[in-house]
């Protein structure tokens, strides 16, 4: 019976046969390698666990400072950044550079040859750092230096004299880059406002060029607020090499005995009468063009008022993307997607911010009226918006005109908390999304509060291509001029001024000082306040436009931006 099986392997002479042969040649080869064995490699008995050179002594134990009080969440963050590449989220005030200096210390003691570089993103941010990691754990000057505002030449003297340097990235990618520091020499890298570590940020760029040349190097990163979304905090993690995340919030139960009291109050603002007419006009103009995107099926909401930039623009990108469409038929659909766009801002500005913004936004988009008809046209000099436009200018030429609901109530709140506030030198914060929206907030305080004292902060100059950016050049070099002219001694002019041309790190670390020595009692900041500065105390925040990133403002309310 056929057992399907090859012949030669159910043949067991055959097989015997094959085995016979294959160890008549198999001993001659066994013979060779007996005579001439393979050569030993030899194996270190104990491999170096670092290039860098190591202090055993001071190796078996480590240092932590009691001058303050002992926190048990403190204490076993800093444990745990010794053994692992750490990313340290604790809201604002709770002790983050007081976790990053013990850490510094003892890698002083542990690696007495090798470099401790501290990055923070500014400069501001770098100085306050020194100073704070100098007072809590008695780090000795002489072995810290601060790299900004020296030339190359001079940091190399520095570089090999020193041991612990606070500066910002740039200056460390430049100087690792050109040799002016080797890659090699840095043991510890602590990296504050860790959230910045995405895309090609410079604390991504020396974090690469270190795992070029070094094979071990520890990282410890800080940050009040990661990210909003699960993907942004894993792209942190991935850039920066983390292997253990230290998350406390507000309902950690070894931090929260150390929050102090607050209480939240969230107020709803209708939209003005106003606000409505302008809605109700945007929406009329718009209708024919949403109408022919509905047709073309390139945009999904038929309601006018619903329309939103964000999606008018991912429905552009997915248009674009398709390769089953005629390029023709892509970008006539780009086209009206793009003013779609443009409305759906509008509609933004108006529910958020109010008349100013987007009279000032829309006025900067509107182009001029040419002869020829077009789709943009049909929008942009509709009727409904010419005699909108009209409208809009009457209102903001006049001084006493608000423009959002949100303000008179901003205003109530704060004539209320002063009147009620035991404490005669209370200062307030209030965060915008907006530049132009932090200097309308000045103007509305200024006009109904003569006591009150705000000033807003802001970050440099302008981005080109900022939304915020609605002036035109011969705009703002009027505007600059009278702001300059009327910047005497007055909050108001110096903000409008801040407003147009940013704010200098110079002028934002003398804002900070007026703040704290109570020249100004009101903040009024867009996110750069939320960057790890430290502006003192206050007892009260508003966050006047939550729908821009609650997630991003509100961990960073620490208590140390609040009394009880």
């Amino acid at each position: 019976m056929d057992s399907g099986v090859p012949a030669a392997i159910v043949d067991n002479g055959s097989y015997d046969e094959l085995d016979d042969e294959l160890d008549d040649e198999l001993d001659p080869l066994v013979l060779s390698i007996g005579k001439n064995p393979r050569p030993e490699v030899a194996v270190a008995k104990n491999p170096p666990i670092s290039h860098h050179r190591i202090n055993k002594d001071a190796l078996s134990t480590y240092i932590y400072p009691t001058n303050l009080q002992v926190r048990d969440y403190q204490y076993n963050i800093v444990s745990q950044s010794f053994f692992h590449n750490t990313l340290v989220v604790l809201p604002t005030g709770l002790g983050k550079t007081f976790i990053a200096s013990t850490v510094i210390l003892n890698f002083t003691r542990w690696f007495p040859d090798s470099k401790i570089v501290f990055m923070a993103p500014t400069k501001p941010l770098v100085a306050q750092q020194i100073k704070a990691c100098c007072g809590i754990t008695g780090l000795p000057p002489s072995q810290m230096a601060i790299l900004l505002d020296l030339n190359r030449k001079n940091r190399a003297g520095i570089w090999d004299e020193k041991k612990v340097f606070f500066t910002t990235p740039q200056v460390v990618e430049n100087d690792l880059k050109l040799g002016t520091v080797s890659p090699k020499s840095i043991a510890l890298l602590v990296i504050d406002e860790a959230h910045r570590a995405k895309g090609n940020y410079a604390y991504n760029n020396v974090v690469k060029f270190l795992d070029r040349f070094n094979p071990s190097y520890r990282i410890l990163a800080m940050t009040a607020t990661p990210a909003s979304t699960v993907d942004g905090v894993q792209e942190i993690i991935d850039n920066l090499h983390i292997s253990r995340a230290e998350v406390r919030t507000e309902r950690s139960i070894d931090i929260y005995r150390y929050l102090k009291t607050k209480t939240i109050e969230r107020f709803h603002a209708e939209p003005s009468d106003d606000v409505r007419h302008a809605i109700d006009c945007i929406c009329t103009a718009i209708s024919p063009i949403l109408k022919i995107a509905n047709e073309k099926r390139i945009y999904d909401v038929t309601d006018p008022a619903k329309i939103n930039s964000f999606t008018a623009m991912a429905a552009s990108q997915k248009l674009l993307a398709n390769k089953g469409i005629p390029e023709g038929q892509k970008w006539a659909g780009r086209n009206y997607l793009q003013i779609l766009a443009v409305a759906g801002q509008c509609l933004r500005r108006l529910n958020i911010y109010g008349i100013r913004s987007f009279y000032s936004y829309f006025k900067d988009k509107r182009p001029k009226k040419s002869g020829k008809p077009t789709i943009a046209s049909g929008f942009y000099h509709h009727p409904e918006i010419t005699n909108l436009m009209q409208f809009c200018q009457e209102k903001v030429n006049d001084p006493q005109y608000l423009g959002h609901e949100k303000l008179h109530i901003v205003n109530s709140e704060l004539k209320s908390f002063f009147e009620t506030t035991k404490n005669a030198d209370s200062k307030v914060i209030i965060f915008a999304e907006l530049r132009e929206s932090a200097l309308d907030i000045v103007r509305a305080i200024e006009k109904s509060h003569s006591t009150l004292k705000p000033h807003i902060f802001i970050g440099q100059a302008k981005d080109s291509k900022s939304e915020d950016n609605t002036l035109s050049a011969a705009e703002k070099k009027e505007a600059r001029k009278k702001a300059k002219q009327a910047a005497s001694d007055t909050g108001s002019s110096s903000s409008e001024l801040a407003q147009l041309t940013g704010m200098t790190q110079k002028m934002q670390k003398e804002t900070i000082k007026k703040f704290k020595n109570g020249d100004f009692n009101i903040l009024v900041a867009t996110s750069i306040g939320e960057e790890g500065l430290d502006i003192g105390e206050v007892d009260l925040i508003v966050c006047y436009d939550c729908t821009s990133s609650p997630h991003q403002e509100c961990p960073a309310y620490g208590p140390d931006r609040k009394k009880p």
